[in-house]
């Protein structure tokens, strides 16, 4: 039998970077403890921001910052918070899950308990484990309910928003993808393109889509984003892959242009036929970069197992970077066209490079300036004019 993956500790990586942390956040926002006519410095949408830095960078100094608004430290917890948060303060992942079945057994109903638990034991997926997730998710739609359906930037609709999304991946991770095709299109019919769905739920969204081939709810969502006049290279990226999928290989080159100028760092994702292991790479960062190599990974993650299955995808995509890379004015390609033309013949190659740095790639664009000009080169002496001149170069009269 194949050995399952760690799940658990994918999971645990991608909370340090999504932020999908087990946060109570209802309960900050109702047991915070104001003193009478005292009001936060902070207003709510700063209040906000500061969560979803913390959530991002798990930066101690922000939850010192967001304790001493919400004085968090003064707010009176019952019995099973206590003994939930005494158990999340185990560092042994044993003890912690025995004593989050032991309040379990006391408070049944405790949410972000319950949660806790599927996440330790998201190892052992079993028909008993997916039937208790799946009671679990109406449980959280239940309570995303009850918030009327906000989006994250509601601190109430957070913990459900937090299952939903670990549901989601679950679902994707296990191959179960019409089950989550379920969930997403519940979830982006309650939140809108321009609000704040939760971290990571649109790449997992999209994921699900392009492994269901559901490429015209891709290309709704981007469309979407192109009218508030705003683009994301991860949402990009995964219609370039939808577009593949159904052979619309010339619209995919159109859009992979549009993704180069978004991303400048595009190449060195697509630059290898291994570019699709290596996705799980993004599982190791320290710090997230918008418009990055990292950011692609992150955004096509969720969609790897895919991909595994999809040779020609993974193909196609290096060829539309070569393609990319050769149709730039200073491509790999080019230069070696011009360091084999005639106009170079007998100069040294340390030459040639110094001439591309210059923005000279043929014997036109030599020709366009004078024989001053080219010595005026770093790195280019009056022998390689004359062996310039010796091969056919009639410099511009200046």
């Amino acid at each position: 039998m194949a050995k399952k993956k760690n799940r658990k500790k994918e999971l645990e990586q991608k909370q340090k970077r999504e932020g999908s942390k087990i946060i109570d956040f209802a309960s900050f926002a109702e047991k915070a403890d104001y003193p009478p006519y005292f009001q936060p410095a902070l207003d709510e949408a700063s209040i906000n921001r500061l969560f979803e830095e913390f959530e991002r960078t798990g930066n101690p100094d922000i939850l010192e910052q967001l304790a001493s608004v919400l004085d968090f430290e003064d707010m009176e917890m019952d019995e099973a918070d206590e003994l939930f948060y005494q158990a999340m303060e185990e560092e042994d992942e044993t003890v912690q899950l025995r004593l989050i079945t032991k309040l379990l057994a006391r408070y049944p109903d405790h949410f972000e308990a319950k949660f806790q638990s599927l996440l330790l034991r998201s190892e052992d997926f079993s028909a008993d484990y997916l039937e208790e997730l799946q009671d679990f998710y109406q449980v959280a739609l239940s309570e995303w309910k009850k918030t009327g359906y906000e989006s994250w930037y509601s601190l109430e609709a957070r913990s459900p928003l937090s299952v939903i999304t670990f549901v989601t991946e679950t679902y994707l991770t296990e191959g179960l993808v019409g089950f989550a095709g379920q969930v997403v299109d519940f979830v982006r019919s309650k939140i809108a393109a321009d609000d704040r769905f939760p971290p990571g739920f649109v790449y997992l969204m999209l994921s699900v889509y392009n492994a269901l081939y559901q490429d015209e709810k891709i290309e709704d969502f981007y469309e979407e984003q192109l009218a508030q006049d705003w683009q994301d290279d991860g949402v990009l990226a995964h219609v370039i892959i939808a577009n593949l999928l159904k052979g619309n290989i010339e619209r995919a080159r159109a859009l992979f242009t549009d993704l180069a100028a978004l991303n400048k760092e595009i190449l060195h994702v697509f630059d290898s036929p291994y570019w699709v292991p290596l996705l799980s790479m993004s599982e190791e960062f320290e710090a997230y970069r918008p418009y990055s190599a990292l950011s692609l990974q992150v955004a096509l993650y969720p969609l790897q197992a895919f991909l595994e299955t999809k040779p020609f995808i993974s193909h196609q995509m290096v060829a539309l970077a070569e393609e990319h890379q050769d149709s730039l004015p200073d491509s790999p390609l080019k230069r070696l066209g011009f360091f084999n033309s005639a106009c170079m013949k007998g100069i040294k190659i340390d030459k040639g490079r110094h001439l591309c740095d210059a923005g000279i790639m043929s014997q036109e664009d030599l020709e366009k300036h004078t024989e001053k000009d080219i010595l005026a080169i770093s790195g280019i002496g009056p022998a390689t004019v004359k062996q310039l001149k010796e091969n056919g170069v009639k410099f511009k009269k200046g």
